[in-house]
């Protein structure tokens, strides 16, 4: 075998097993959406990640993958909009569950108004809307505490499941008959189930 073609071959080889090694983690994520750890300073810590201290950038090397970064913007039905910084990651797996990770990043009012200003004030409508950002913003704010997560996972839980691994929740409100809200004050968390849409997990600091 031709000495040159043997070296390429092991330095290939060498760099697959770098990049698998590097996603490996992604997919041995052990921890799940009910454990959730109050520490003594009165932080939430869930997957791994401490509200108001994770870094994006720390959620990067936790999940051993980079999140997309994009712009949030919420419209209410009578025009008033709020604003986040959001990063994204898609199929990422607890304990053998797909789900996608939310992750808000703690920024002031005032740059999130600038950033939105950016963006050529792009046009909205009620509800949601996510827009990409420029690079550079992506980076500027990789340092930027997580303020709050929200968890999609791929397939809904019962609500008797919820029930055994959340606990009975101190409130369960029926919004409409497609919604339900329930609220685990003592986790930081409000569930969203829907019965057309996947459920969301709401974990945010304790008031």
């Amino acid at each position: 075998m031709n000495r040159t073609f043997l070296i390429i071959l092991m330095i290939g080889t060498a760099m697959m097993i770098a990049v698998i090694g590097q996603h490996e983690p992604a997919s041995r994520l052990d921890t799940m959406p009910w454990e959730v750890d109050k520490l003594d300073n009165g932080s939430l810590r869930v997957f791994g990640l401490t509200l108001g201290k994770t870094s994006i950038q720390e959620a990067n090397q936790i999940f051993a993958r980079f999140g997309k970064t994009q712009f949030q913007v919420e419209t209410a039905d009578n025009g008033l909009q709020s604003y986040q910084l959001v990063t994204i990651f898609d199929e990422l797996s607890f304990g053998g569950l797909l789900a996608k990770l939310k992750l808000s990043h703690q920024i002031e009012a005032s740059k999130l108004q600038a950033i939105y200003k950016s963006l050529n004030s792009p046009p909205t409508k009620p509800g949601v809307e996510f827009y990409p950002v420029d690079k550079t913003i992506e980076l500027d704010y990789l340092n930027s505490p997580i303020s709050s997560i929200t968890y999609i996972p791929s397939v809904d839980y019962d609500l008797e499941s919820i029930r055994q691994n959340f606990g009975q929740a101190p409130s369960e409100n029926k919004i409409n008959n497609e919604l339900q809200l329930w609220n685990y004050p003592q986790m930081g968390l409000k569930i969203h189930i829907h019965s057309t849409e996947p459920d969301q997990f709401f974990y945010a600091p304790l008031q």
